[in-house]
């Protein structure tokens, strides 16, 4: 006789029927219409035989369990390949019911399976759990946080000329962003060794690493990070920096990372004398972001464009409806920097330190200022923070 599953998941909410069907022996009768809202009526996932379809499960980052129901005419088994990953039952009779449970996830998102076997039959159950919204993590010791920042559409640019910039609609998918810039801690124990002339700001392990290049932080920095730690981390882009300083989902329209005030949120000429300061002693962004606006410039991974890299079509530029996570132009002579520094003045309601201001210099660090012939060292107040894309 042919053997048959049937396999039912749904959320915890629901899971005061188990007692209903864990261990009972039941005659299959006919199938009744499904209805998610009805503990009774749960969805219901018929199969002709076991590995004829594959069932997935997407539980959230919070403890999470689901059931599953098996339906057969024989004896079955179940193993998780994840030790995160808990069943109620390893095995049952015919008709039973058990669960797969996850407890909380506090680090980044994660697969398992689950591999049912009834006689000669096999049924993968694939089982995804989401990362958790703030993930804290350590590299060589010392901490790195991290946070998420879920995509969504939003007007990227300017109206204001002096913004160097242009509104177009972008829409990002959900990422990974550090809550502060990369520190001395974390690129010495990185490359083991700072970008400074020999012993500068050793002692100053808390402060944004700086006179960072492009190169320097893609070449060095970022492979060793990934190596050491088996992920894929980059430098954002700038349309994912750009939200994530805006405040992501929860923008309330500040001018600055977090505030209308620059003060409260950023170091700047006025109230750092033109020197680093520690990472996170103002007040964070409406995502937990801090110094997003001031202290450092940071480098984002576009080549920078006035126009964003668009079509120009009669001296005109070609604005598209809408991009989806764009990476920048395809060249050019300048990598995007965004945020301000410590030398960035306000006056007249303009500063570098605005989300929406943005330059480029050229990835090497050293470039020609407007006015002069010859090059120039222009990221002693440049550094970086990075993303973990999903």
């Amino acid at each position: 006789m042919k053997k048959a599953i049937t396999i039912v998941s749904f959320r915890l909410v629901l899971l005061t029927i188990l007692a209903f069907w864990v261990g009972c022996d039941r005659t299959d009768g006919p199938d009744t219409p499904d209805d998610p809202d009805d503990p009774d009526k749960p969805p219901v996932v018929v199969i002709d035989s076991l590995g004829v379809s594959v069932t997935t499960i997407n539980f959230t980052a919070e403890q999470d369990a689901s059931l599953i129901v098996v339906r057969t005419n024989t004896s079955w088994s179940a193993v998780s390949s994840a030790a995160w990953i808990s069943l109620s039952a390893g095995s049952g009779t015919k008709n039973t019911g058990f669960l797969i449970g996850a407890p909380d996830n506090e680090g980044f998102r994660r697969e398992a399976t689950v591999t049912l076997t009834a006689g000669d039959k096999t049924q993968l159950i694939e089982i995804t759990q989401a990362g958790a919204s703030t993930i804290h993590m350590s590299v060589k010791g010392v901490p790195l946080t991290l946070v998420l920042v879920e995509g969504d559409q939003f007007t990227m640019g300017s109206s204001d000329p002096s913004n160097a910039s242009l509104q177009h609609q972008v829409k990002l998918s959900d990422f990974y962003i550090s809550t502060t810039e990369i520190t001395n801690a974390i690129w010495q124990a990185v490359v083991n060794s700072l970008p400074y002339e020999s012993g500068s700001e050793t002692e100053s392990g808390n402060n944004p690493v700086s006179s960072t290049s492009w190169n320097a932080v893609t070449s060095q920095f970022l492979p060793a990070l990934n190596q050491l730690t088996g992920k894929s981390f980059r430098l954002p882009t700038e349309a994912e920096w750009e939200f994530a300083a805006m405040g992501g989902k929860e923008y309330k329209g500040y001018t600055y990372a977090g505030s209308n005030t620059l003060d409260e949120v950023g170091w700047y000429r006025t109230n750092a004398a033109q020197v680093k300061q520690k990472v996170a002693q103002k007040l964070p962004n409406e995502l937990g972001i801090y110094d997003m606006s001031g202290n450092v410039n940071e480098w984002c991974n576009d080549w920078f464009d006035t126009y964003f890299g668009f079509e120009l079509q009669n001296q005109s530029v070609v604005i598209p409806d809408l991009q989806t996570n764009p990476t920048g132009p395809a060249s050019g002579t300048q990598k995007v920097i965004r945020g301000g520094n410590v030398e960035s003045v306000e006056q007249w309601g303009f500063s570098e330190c605005n989300v929406k201001f943005r330059k480029g210099i050229h990835p090497s660090g050293t470039d020609q200022q407007p006015g002069y012939s010859e090059l120039a060292y222009l990221i002693e107040n440049t550094g970086f923070r990075i993303v973990l894309p999903l």
